[in-house]
């Protein structure tokens, strides 16, 4: 509780702050549902004493003269040298009870301090989430409102047309055009001048204000005027409708169908499997197999991950997931189909194949059904939930580890490819399958030691890095051993017993 008696706390108080405008009030629901969220589903239970102190410790970074302490069962709260605030500290496991204290601590401050008081509530959102966040693991994050409406467009899909636009020598052109979306079917095509939205030119509106004025509820409408060649202007009136992006790109080269993953999003499963279908349809019995290229995806929705793995797993074990909260515990296992039909599998990675690319590597590599390649993944072997804060913003909070089909863990230690491209000097095709060719490569039964260790032994995670480091490297190279491979089938299907599962720990 605040202490009312303020003129016997000590030294002489600042004025209140005073300003033109009344600022607005920050919500105290924002910090109950996430620190409510926080004491019910993060991996390890928390001390909220220190998370919310050093909550209130974040104000410095707008105010540095504004500081908290924690004296006994009081917190105590300071601008300018001064004691404007005293506070009974709820127990260590009281989220509502810190929220309520934080919230009224920071009002107050805001009272004190000039700089506080003009800061839009959601940078104090920001800095106290960001400062309670980082005591924390290093993939827990609070995403501000603004970042958080983009990257759930990217993840869930949007209200819009599926089109994307760039702008050249003052011309607003249609970059691409999504399949099967309200402006494929309209007719447009990448290319096309777009020259006014709703009736408003282009020419008059920056980039911003065109995605916005294209993106809208489900259901309503947009009317565009477009341009192809010299053919005179076309109005499309168009509908919108719950677009996701599509992160995968298909093409085919000697023979071989290169499906490019960029991420995990709501689509990706759905995406993926049109790509195979249409690589298999259009290529017929001539083609050889398929290269997963998951190089630089940073991930994104587990039950993607899951789902992709499952594109192309007859049967067994997919992924298995740890956690404190009981909905954590989760086992995944493959369904009877394989879209491949058994078609010779090779997967990309390197060190920026992170979090959901890893889990489909590491499913893929353990149960024989791909050969990987590349360079050691970056080794994030957890599960996050997303949770809506009431200010539109989102908290990513560590709920479980992620455990392969073979038992390990991928924390820290990620992926480890049959066959390794990054180490110094291999930058030959030929010379890379060298060893592999003449029966002197190292099998993953090998790792096993250092993959049951590798989580909390430095040693044993050094070991596995310096087998196959995170160097970056030429990136065709990968490309053309996986080609090379797929193109003499008796040299892919020794890589692949050296990738059968060798089991850490059952699960």
């Amino acid at each position: 509780m605040l202490a009312v008696g303020l003129g016997c706390l000590g030294g002489a108080l600042p004025r209140p702050a005073e300003a033109a405008t009344e600022a607005a009030f920050v919500s105290e629901q924002v910090f109950a549902v996430a620190y409510g969220k926080i004491a019910e589903v993060y991996l390890q239970q928390v001390d909220f004493g220190r998370l919310g102190l050093d909550g209130l410790k974040g104000l410095a970074t707008i105010d540095p003269t504004a500081r908290a302490e924690r004296q006994g069962n009081t917190v105590r709260l300071y601008v300018s040298g001064s004691l404007i605030g005293e506070y009974a500290a709820p127990s260590l496991s009281d989220a509502a009870g810190w929220a309520a204290l934080t919230t009224k601590a920071v009002e107050r401050a805001r009272l004190y301090s000039p700089t506080l008081y003009q800061a839009v509530p959601e940078r104090v959102y920001q800095v106290v989430l960001d400062s309670v966040m980082s005591d924390l693991d290093g993939y827990s994050r609070y995403t501000g409102t603004q970042r958080a409406t983009s990257e759930r467009a990217q993840r869930e899909g949007y209200g819009g047309i599926g089109l994307s636009l760039e702008t050249a020598n003052g011309r607003t052109l249609i970059r691409n055009v999504l399949p099967r979306s309200p402006a494929d079917r309209a007719g447009i095509r990448s290319g096309d001048q777009l020259l006014a939205i709703d009736g408003d030119l282009t020419a008059r509106l920056n980039e911003s204000d065109m995605r916005d004025r294209l993106r809208g509820p489900t259901g309503t409408m947009v009317l565009l005027t477009v341009a192809r060649d010299n053919n005179p202007p076309r109005r499309a009136p168009l509908r919108r409708e719950r677009v996701v992006p599509n992160t995968v790109n298909a093409s085919v080269s000697e023979q071989v169908g290169v499906l490019k993953v960029d991420r995990f999003n709501a689509a990706t499963a759905s995406n993926l499997r049109d790509a195979v279908l249409s690589t298999r349809q259009s290529m017929g019995k001539g083609l050889r197999g398929f290269v997963l290229d998951l190089r630089g995806n940073p991930g994104g929705l587990l039950d993607q991950a899951v789902a992709v793995a499952d594109l192309f797993i007859a049967q067994g074990k997919i992924i298995t997931t740890e956690g404190r909260h009981p909905d954590s515990r989760q086992r995944f296992e493959a369904g009877p189909d394989d879209i491949a039909e058994g078609l010779p599998l090779v997967v990309l990675v390197d060190g920026r194949s992170a979090s959901s690319a890893e889990v489909v590597a590491a499913a893929l590599q353990d149960s024989g059904r791909a050969v990987v390649v590349g360079a050691s993944s970056y080794g994030k072997g957890s599960v996050q939930t997303v949770t809506r804060l009431p200010n539109d913003g989102e908290l990513f909070l560590t709920w479980s580890r992620i455990y392969t089909p073979a038992g390990y863990t991928l924390h820290r230690q990620g992926v480890q490819p049959t066959v390794c491209t990054s180490r110094t000097g291999q930058d030959d095709p030929v010379s890379l399958l060298s060893d592999l060719r003449d029966g002197r490569a190292r099998p993953m039964t090998q790792f096993a030691g250092w993959r049951a260790r590798a989580a909390d032994d430095e040693e044993a995670l050094a070991r596995l890095r310096e087998a196959c480091p995170w160097k970056e490297h030429e990136p065709e190279l990968d490309l053309k051993v996986a080609l090379r491979l797929l193109a003499e089938p008796a040299l892919y299907q020794r890589a692949v017993a050296l990738s059968s599962t060798n089991t850490v720990a059952e699960r």
